[in-house]
């Protein structure tokens, strides 16, 4: 079974483009080792310049600004029968499908316990030059058009979308939220609780039951049952939120059991919008982030920002945005933000204070993080709609 997730980014440049696509182009990330060769592919476009036919695209209809690429990945659960190169073929079908006008990089990572594809979607159209728009109900169209090329290749997908069902509490529900006694409230609330505190699917159905909850939770069976202590019966699509769903819960434990630890505040909401920074598997580098008033952190940003000005080889610039991204526990797409802001600033009025600061405030979107993937989609991690 496969997910289609977007990931959103709230500052986009020219610079914060062309560093997610060196990051989701990583050889480390895409070597397909048995073949010796990477699975990158371009759709309306060549994997090797797509940076630049996106821009020259944005360039001859003269819309430069405002977005300049769309972000998705399509994840499929870990332990699922699935070899590199069908998840990047299904990547591939699933973006001609769905921006036959645009320019699509698609590359697919094989290093993380599941395998999942990073599709890069141009702003703009090559064919007649206008902006792609995306309507509230974008993802859950594209999960749709997922599901039904996962089938044509002979794929299980993920529980019916509750489209016609109401996922609003009734009438009757909210008068009893009103009056505090909504046994289906008290069952979430339990839920919750329950799971903040639960390493594991046994863990939760004890503490669950501990509480006077039964719990009927089989592989057999394509839902959970809950029998509250009043007796009512309550499936887990009766329930207000997709994370309720079996599936979705046996995704997070799958989660935790990857991750071994684990920081919750809602119960197990897959979008962390605090993430733990972890030591990197490559060779530990000294991290030095002044905590005083100077100039040390400043200069030395500033000195690789006019280096990479200058007009480097891709190489140069990949081990320059590595050495960035370490000194400031920023993902690559951090610090291209951090360094387009630099360039647009009056460098001489910013010291390391003032940097440290907004790096903090960088750091408080997600994917500016250092490791983001690694938190956000070992897991298989879901943006709910």
């Amino acid at each position: 079974m496969a997910t289609v997730n977007y990931i959103p980014y709230k500052k986009q440049s020219a610079f914060t483009m062309r560093g997610v696509m060196m990051y989701v182009s990583q050889r480390e990330k895409t070597l397909l080792k048995d073949q010796k060769y990477q699975l990158i592919t371009g759709i309306n476009c060549c994997a090797e310049t797509a940076f630049s036919e996106f821009t020259a695209t944005k360039s001859r209809y003269k819309k430069n600004d405002q977005t300049q690429f769309y972000h998705y990945t399509q994840s499929f659960k870990v332990g699922l029968d699935i070899t590199p190169q069908q998840a990047h073929q299904i990547a591939l079908e699933f973006a001609q499908k769905n921006y036959p006008d645009f320019e699509v990089l698609v590359a697919t990572h094989t290093d993380a316990p599941h395998l999942h594809s990073h599709i890069i979607i141009n702003s703009v159209s090559f064919e007649h030059g206008k902006k792609l728009h995306q309507p509230p109900n974008t993802l859950r169209t594209l999960r749709q058009s997922s599901d039904e090329i996962c089938m044509e290749h002979g794929f299980e997908v993920l529980p019916t979308y509750t489209f016609g069902r109401s996922k609003t509490p009734s009438r009757a529900q909210r008068r009893a939220q009103e009056r505090g006694n909504s046994w289906k409230d008290n069952l979430q609330q339990t839920i919750e609780i329950a799971m903040s505190i639960s390493k594991k699917k046994e863990d939760f159905i004890f503490n669950m039951e501990r509480r006077g909850y039964f719990v009927k939770w089989t592989d057999t069976r394509k839902s959970i049952t809950y029998t509250c202590p009043n007796g009512m019966d309550c499936r887990d699509y009766r329930l207000f939120g997709d994370k309720y769903l079996k599936v979705n819960m046996e995704l997070e434990f799958d989660y935790r059991e990857l991750k071994k630890e684990i920081e919750s505040k809602t119960g197990w909401e897959y979008e962390r919008w605090q993430l733990q920074n972890s030591t990197q598997k490559q060779a530990p580098q000294e991290i030095y982030i002044p905590r005083t008033t100077g100039r040390k952190l400043t200069d030395e940003i500033l000195h690789n920002l006019k280096f990479l000005e200058k007009g480097v080889n891709e190489d140069d610039e990949l081990e320059t945005i590595t050495y960035l991204a370490t000194i400031t526990a920023l993902s690559f797409a951090g610090v291209y933000i951090l360094l387009d802001a630099l360039s647009h600033s009056n460098q001489t009025e910013i010291d390391d204070e003032i940097l440290e600061n907004y790096i903090d405030e960088l750091k408080q979107e997600p994917e500016n993080c250092m490791n983001y993937e690694e938190e956000q989609e070992q897991g298989f991690t879901m943006t709910m709609m």
